[in-house]
């Protein structure tokens, strides 16, 4: 059976019994969304990266404590969430978030150059408005629309109760319309 028809959690089974290929197919699966729920909670790709990193090395090296019982990947979320809430706190003190770097998007290949400049510009619009909600707001928001998280698994990862992180991603998608005006 290939890594694609195998669901996350059997993968991290196999994982747990040392597979390595089990471990490639979860990172192909799931670095672009931790990337980018850590990309566009910090606003830098680098440190971005290096967390994406920590994230599946502490993946690897706790693979032992993963309990089947809740989600591949809520747990990995939940790595993910922690050492960037671990690397705020360091940061505290300098910029929270760095609000002047550009976002780095995948480009569409066939894009025309003025559609990938417009791309470009959009992003980074949106990347302006993102970093300007509350780190709540922020958080479920990204979480949601771009990691692809139900709001079970969010609140799972939050600590908040299911209501809480609707009508906290209810409150961040309105401010999000009022800071982004219409299009």
């Amino acid at each position: 059976m290939s890594g694609i028809t195998r669901s996350d959690e059997a993968l991290m089974q196999e994982v747990r019994a040392g597979s390595q290929a089990a471990f490639q197919a979860l990172y192909d699966r799931h670095h672009r969304g931790v990337f980018n729920f850590l990309l566009r909670s910090l606003g830098d790709s680098q440190i971005a990266e290096d967390l994406l990193q920590e994230t599946f090395l502490r993946v690897f090296t706790h693979r032992e404590e993963y309990r089947p019982t809740a989600a591949f990947r809520t747990w990995l979320f939940t790595i993910a969430r922690n050492l960037l809430v671990d690397q705020l706190r360091q940061r505290s003190g300098s910029r929270e978030l760095a609000d002047g770097e550009p976002v780095e998007l995948v480009e569409d290949p066939g894009a025309t150059p003025l559609q990938q400049a417009e791309a470009q510009e959009l992003g980074e619009w949106l990347q302006a408005a993102v970093l300007k909600l509350s780190p709540s707001q922020r958080e479920v928001l990204l979480l949601s629309r771009f990691a692809g998280l139900s709001h079970e698994e969010i609140a799972r990862i939050t600590g908040i109760s299911p209501v809480a992180v609707r009508v906290t991603l209810h409150r961040a998608l309105r401010r999000l319309r009022d800071l982004l005006g219409p299009l």
